[in-house]
């Protein structure tokens, strides 16, 4: 069985994120989008919408990260929603002390007009907050 645009998509974007390809991304992302993290690490800041402000926040990932890998281990999708639902598991490398960054997630890409118009993730914050001490001391 063939996955659906959604779903292909989604597994492109998430590609292009752990390539640090994030200029490619643009042309997914509709306009509108919204993103929001209910528990936020403290480098997020509040809800981003618009694809201006959405594509902004990727800046910081090459400057913290020296490495970041995505693994999907799970995909739901929910095309009478325009929805795919996924889980997926971080591994990453800090640039500034070479220690590790792991994490799980639960995301929910929203789809209007074939473009991701809701970017919403669920994570703990705690490991991302704790990984990122040293920008917060600076």
């Amino acid at each position: 069985m063939s996955e659906s645009r959604n779903v292909e998509v989604t597994r492109t974007v998430i590609n292009l994120v752990c390539d640090f390809s994030f200029d490619e991304i643009e042309q997914y992302i509709h306009e509108d989008i919204v993103m929001e993290a209910p528990y936020q690490a403290f480098h997020q800041g509040p809800m981003k919408r618009g694809r201006e402000g959405f594509m902004a926040s990727f800046r910081f990932v090459p400057n913290v990260f020296k490495s970041f890998k995505l693994n999907i281990h799970e995909i739901y999708d929910c095309p009478d929603k325009d929805v795919v639902v996924f889980e997926q598991t971080s591994f990453g490398i800090f640039a500034a002390n070479g220690k590790s960054y792991q994490n799980r997630y639960i995301m929910v890409f929203g789809f209007r007009d074939g473009k991701i118009v809701l970017w919403r993730e669920y994570f703990n914050p705690e490991l991302m907050n704790a990984g990122m001490a040293f920008m917060a001391e600076s």
